[in-house]
């Protein structure tokens, strides 16, 4: 009781900064103030019947929510599907994929009486959380108002354990609140049963996105992606979903490298939209000529180029010789492998991958994945990948298996959800 009552004194207190954090995003973002009321729980689009909700915080969880709505709808073909996001990009690209199919809105602040207005005028029966999307009050209020909670593509690394660990009582009455945790791997299924995870809740069926359906527009994303990326058709590096500090080490490295290949360029694609300017500015100070891609046509002999497109990086990944996996040169946990993977390409990382140790691991063992310990050696990893075409083809084709072996954890999803 103590513990939640200093959780939510502490949400209170930080709500103005929330808010003005969201409008200050809206900046560069401008759907990130768009129908406010709703994180407060005030959702105007709300089904009439009862259905199942599924909380997907951005754009890589939104594309692995898709096969399981369409799993779902499957299970239950009468039950509205609502789906809740945190992010712009998330809704976006949610949008894009999902249309009308879906009941789409903002996850409402982890408060009593935003959590409360939202359950009333929603009414599921099922709420299924992707990843680690863990809020105490939030799995509270749905035990208050009888409706089950799963957790799946459940991962926990060793640090977020920990924290965790701290908030003690709070932590273990959440988790006893969920009825199922599905998780990536045995080594987060053991963090959940520390934590206080009913044992016989917790199963491992593995990582559902290895499962996630390529879109049926992809074909065509990749023709206007061709189209922007212009006549050059040399080697095209891509950087993707690069965090703060992980720029300038790039283009410190590569500048060398993209003037020994004049035909090959670099293509960076920041993890979020309000940082766009900001690495604009660092590429218009290298020594080589860079364009944005939301420009326009890229002028011939640009060899730096920024991908400030929200939602297309999978089209640009079709286009790409080489992936490097952003968030992993600094210590932000790193980003998924398997979206490029899909592409068959050779995979390139830095050491920090906490968030994806498993996923990372197989495809690391199948030589499709090399970690780095940084921009230097990224460059010259690179460099000798794109010089060996058999060693280029060895790779991406390791990357290719790897998805296709470990295909399968949806399935067995749905089948233990079935029984709730």
């Amino acid at each position: 009781m103590i513990w939640r009552a200093a959780y939510v004194t502490l949400h209170l207190l930080a709500l103005p900064v929330l808010l003005v954090r969201l409008w200050w995003r809206g900046r560069a973002e401008p759907l990130y103030r768009h129908d406010l009321p709703a994180r407060f729980g005030r959702w105007e689009g709300a089904p009439e019947a009862a259905g199942v909700w599924v909380h997907a915080v951005s754009v890589g969880e939104t594309v692995a929510a898709v096969p399981l709505l369409r799993g779902l709808e499957a299970l239950a073909p009468s039950a509205p599907r609502i789906l809740t996001v945190t992010t712009a990009a998330g809704r976006e690209r949610a949008q894009d994929l999902l249309g009308d199919s879906v009941y789409l809105t903002w996850l409402p602040f982890d408060l009593p009486f935003s959590l409360r207005a939202f359950l009333r005028r929603a009414q599921p029966r099922l709420l299924v959380l992707i990843e680690t999307e863990l809020w105490p009050l939030l799995i509270r209020e749905c035990g208050r108002f009888g409706v089950r909670v799963v957790l799946v593509n459940a991962r926990l690394s060793e640090r977020s354990a920990a924290g965790y660990r701290r908030l003690g009582a709070l932590t273990r009455g959440m988790l006893e609140g969920i009825d199922l945790i599905a998780c990536q791997d045995t080594a987060s299924a053991e963090r959940f049963r520390a934590l206080g995870a009913r044992p016989e809740r917790v199963i491992c069926p593995g990582n559902m996105k290895f499962d996630a359906l390529v879109p049926g527009d992809l074909s065509a994303r990749m023709d206007r992606a061709r189209e922007r990326l212009g006549a050059d058709d040399g080697p095209l590096l891509v950087a993707a979903s690069t965090h703060a500090g992980e720029e300038e080490r790039l283009l410190a490295a590569f500048v060398p490298l993209l003037r020994r290949h004049p035909d090959w360029r670099l293509l960076i694609v920041p993890r979020h939209a309000h940082r766009f300017d900001a690495v604009w500015r660092l590429m218009e100070r290298a020594p080589l000529a860079s364009a944005r891609l939301s420009a326009g046509e890229v002028p011939a002999g640009s060899r730096l180029l920024l991908g400030d497109l929200m939602g297309e990086l999978i089209a640009l990944y079709g286009l790409a010789d080489v992936a490097f996996l952003g968030g992993s040169l600094l210590p932000h946990g790193g980003h998924n492998p398997i979206e490029p993977a899909w592409h068959g390409l050779p995979l390139f990382s830095g050491p920090h991958l906490d968030n994806f140790t498993d996923v990372a691991e197989r495809f690391t063992a199948a030589g499709a994945l090399e970690v780095v310990a940084d921009a230097d050696e990224l460059a010259v990893a690179m460099e000798r990948v794109l010089d060996d075409d058999e060693l280029w083809q060895q790779r991406g084709d390791a990357a290719r298996q790897v998805v296709e072996a470990n295909r399968g954890a949806l399935g067995a999803i749905l089948a233990s959800m079935r029984a709730l």
